[in-house]
């Protein structure tokens, strides 16, 4: 041995110093969350603080053994030779040198795993877990460095039998109880979790590199009186499942942010995560209460850019500090996070060793969905699965919404929630809303020329259901009239995303009318159906479920409540016959009308609507919920089977970051996406994922396989492309030249003739 002491890294830390490290960051998150301690001690009647502090003390132990510290100490005298001549720090080492720690990498041994052997007598199995799976390495992937390693010996087999047995319990229990495994599940998640957090923070620290800090949850009602749905929010806090039903603009995110502040108050939660149905409302939420709140991450798959993506091109110090505030969103770890469903749901599928961290945050959570989708069946039948489980670990929820059905009661109560009544914000729902001044069925936008010119004169919102419709109401608008209209859809980049979100708002939103400045149309898709503050006093929409179209409608007059807005309802046709994309399934080549779409164009009348009317029409459409289909059944019990098939021992096929779906499930019932760039890179070259992620962040657009193989065959999608990332060669596809447009987006010039069967997320 060149030193006496052990080392716990190449640079040169000790073993002793970096345990100690690590110890100081497991009793920061002690002292930093003390509700979550005392629930853990609650549900387990065990001591968190005491198993955190064994992780943390014993969980690099098996950095002692000869063949791992020996090799440690060779990468280490590399370092000092190196120092010796050019000088410099560990940091300057690593840059310099190819390959640093190449003997660590030769040793062929795993540390992690040794730990748990040298403990396996006088630790709990709780902690071993945590201590075997901080390095992301418990996996059915990494099976025979458990089991056949000859540095490690028959002991890592023994244990990978005792683990591995412990993971099958529920398996193969013809008796299988889901709530069981979320209760053990619950217990091992925390230490799991935690060491994780408290080695990662030390390892960063010891590079004297930036940790955010720990952050309560603060909040700030800044008017002066509470409107009804505020009230309501608050007088109804102690509801384990407070559903909430309020008209558009009645001041829900308020009335959620109150409902917050008292679970956190009372001690019944600690943070807020709010859940949107898309990427948009949840980056318009995002940005509506940052003011409000103590420190608001967001996290969903274009949340790099929407928030951190130009602080991070301005240096690599930079680029660390929004990686890591990124990253703390990503595990719920902020006191309010604004994320999709989709995360959550993610989650329970513990495919990725962050998604033990991500669950055990949710457990401390309260939860506020906002909106639910009860024509997507397929959606809900997930939702409820997440719900059971939020009722085992005891989240508070609340569901808002201006379109709950009475009977949702019934179907909330099956996930264990006793809950016996909507609340419901009446203080306003008696006014006229809008006006349905024309319901006709129509084949091509120029069908509608006669009102479409009307929109030339007074501001307007136009929705489309397909992406392909809304750019024929565009390119009409190009051809017929001297204005050129805000047009937002799934298919564009992030960047161009952003300069048509802040373009609509700008022009239609609350400033605008204020100053009596509004203008423009605005032609949109489903993803602008919610949380978007803009407004318009006329409306086109393609028809859509009653409450999608009581969302949509409640852009109208939205600043003013003396006005009665226009609405004019069309109906798409093909051939003669209904064209229900995307509300429909796809079956044989043939369309199939989702039944709360055909219930709605029988009910749809030409009259003035009160909010209390809308509501009447969506308990009429939804009397009954329907039965979910048994793909949707077979997908939500998918999820309950993947999280008992993962609880203690990661699967072989590990998910992606951003995934919303394994091989098995998937969160929503649509077609898989891959990446398409829309301009090849100078450089194809990347030297990690952080750069090529967000190359793809800036010059990509997500798109169906499907979608992606017609382009293919129509050689509008070059799929021979190459990129390299680190060593690895991949093929990308690219569009060709004018199949992407900043005023369009990605289009295809002929169209596929199922191109409407994208859901437009």
């Amino acid at each position: 041995m060149i030193a006496m002491k052990y080392l716990a890294k190449s640079s040169g830390i000790t073993l002793k110093q970096h345990v100690d490290n690590v110890i100081s960051e497991g009793q920061k998150i002690i002292k930093s969350f003390p509700f979550v301690m005392g629930k853990y001690h609650l549900v387990t009647g065990r001591d968190l603080e005491k198993r955190l502090y064994s992780a943390c003390k014993f969980h690099d132990e098996g950095k002692k053994h000869r063949i791992w510290q020996t090799a440690c100490q060779k990468d280490y005298q590399l370092f000092l030779n190196w120092q010796k001549i050019n000088g410099g720090t560990f940091k300057d080492f690593e840059k310099a040198v190819k390959n640093t720690g190449k003997f660590l990498m030769q040793a062929n041994i795993r540390h992690e795993i040794d730990s748990v052997i040298r403990h396996q007598e006088n630790l709990p199995l709780p902690v071993l877990i945590a201590i075997g799976a901080h390095h992301a390495k418990l996996s059915k992937y990494h099976q025979e460095k458990w089991t056949k390693n000859k540095n490690i010996g028959k002991n890592g087999g023994l244990i990978w039998e005792k683990f591995e047995t412990l993971n099958n319990d529920y398996i193969s229990n013809p008796a299988f109880r889901f709530r069981e495994v979320l209760k053990k599940h619950y217990e091992i998640a925390g230490i799991r979790g935690f060491l994780q957090l408290a080695d990662h923070r030390a390892s960063i620290s010891e590079n004297d590199a930036f940790i955010p800090e720990y952050v309560s949850f603060e909040y700030e009602f800044k008017h002066s009186s509470k409107r009804p749905v505020q009230q309501i929010a608050e007088e109804n806090y102690q509801d384990d499942l407070l559903l909430l039903r309020a008209p558009t603009g009645a001041g829900k995110t308020d009335a959620a942010l109150l409902w917050a502040k008292h679970q956190i108050d009372n001690c019944r939660a600690d943070r807020l995560i709010i859940a949107m149905p898309t990427r948009f409302t949840s980056n318009a939420l995002a940005i509506n209460v940052t003011d409000t709140l103590s420190d608001t991450g967001l996290y969903h798959s274009s949340a790099w850019f929407q928030k951190f993506h130009e602080q991070a091109k301005e240096s690599k110090d930079s680029r660390h500090i929004a990686k890591m505030q990124h990253e703390f969103a990503r595990r719920l770890q902020t006191p309010v996070t604004v994320c999709t469903i989709d995360h959550l749901l993610m989650c329970l599928t513990l495919s990725r060793e962050d998604h033990h961290a991500i669950a055990f945050n949710l457990a401390h959570s309260c939860l506020v969905i906002d909106e639910a989708d009860f024509y997507d069946d397929f959606t809900q039948a997930n939702i409820l699965v997440l719900l059971e489980a939020l009722n085992e670990w005891k989240v508070p929820v609340m569901i808002m919404s201006a379109s709950l059905p009475q009977s949702c009661l019934k179907m909330y109560q099956a996930t264990g929630f006793h809950v016996t009544e909507i609340k419901e914000d009446r203080s306003d729902i008696e006014r006229p809303r809008c006006e349905i001044m024309s319901i006709q069925n129509y084949e091509t936008v120029n069908d509608l020329s006669q009102l479409l010119m009307r929109c030339v004169k007074e501001p307007a919102i136009i929705y489309a259901n397909t992406v392909a419709k809304a750019i024929e109401f565009y390119d009409w608008f190009i051809k017929h009239t001297e204005i050129v209209p805000m047009l937002y859809h799934s298919r564009f980049t992030e960047p161009d995303k952003l300069e048509k979100e802040e373009m609509i708002l700008k022009n239609l939103g609350h400033k605008a009318w204020g100053n009596k400045i509004a203008k423009g149309v605005a032609i949109l898709t489903q993803i602008g159906e919610m949380s978007i503050n803009i407004s318009a006093d006329l409306m086109i929409s393609d028809v859509c479920p009653i409450d999608r179209l009581v969302q949509r409608a409640g852009r109208l007059c939205r600043f003013n409540k003396e006005k009665i807005g226009e609405l004019h309802v069309f109906i798409p046709q093909k051939k003669g016959d209904i064209y229900p994309a995307p509300y429909g399934s796809f079956d044989k080549r043939k369309w199939q009308i989702n039944p709360a779409l055909e219930k709605t164009i029988g009910l749809l009348q030409l009259k003035t609507y009160s909010a209390k009317e809308f509501v009447d029409l969506i308990n009429i459409v939804y009397e009954k919920i329907e039965e979910f289909s048994l793909r949707a059944k077979d997908n939500a019990k998918l999820l309950k089977e993947t999280f008992a098939n993962n609880w203690v021992i990661l699967p072989k096929a590990i998910s992606e970051l951003d995934n919303t779906e394994t091989i098995f499930w998937k969160s929503r019932d649509i077609d898989n996406n891959m990446s398409v760039l829309v301009e090849f890179p100078e450089n194809p070259y990347f030297r990690n994922y952080i750069d090529w992620q967000a190359y793809k962040n800036e010059k990509a657009v997500d798109l169906p396989i499907y979608l992606i193989q017609q382009g293919i065959k129509l050689f509008q999608i070059d799929n021979n492309k190459k990129i390299v990332l680190k060593e690895d060669v991949q093929n990308i596809c690219v569009t060709r030249a004018g199949v992407y447009t900043k005023e369009k987006g990605l289009f295809f010039s002929k169209l596929p003739p199922d191109d409407n069967l994208l859901f437009d997320f």
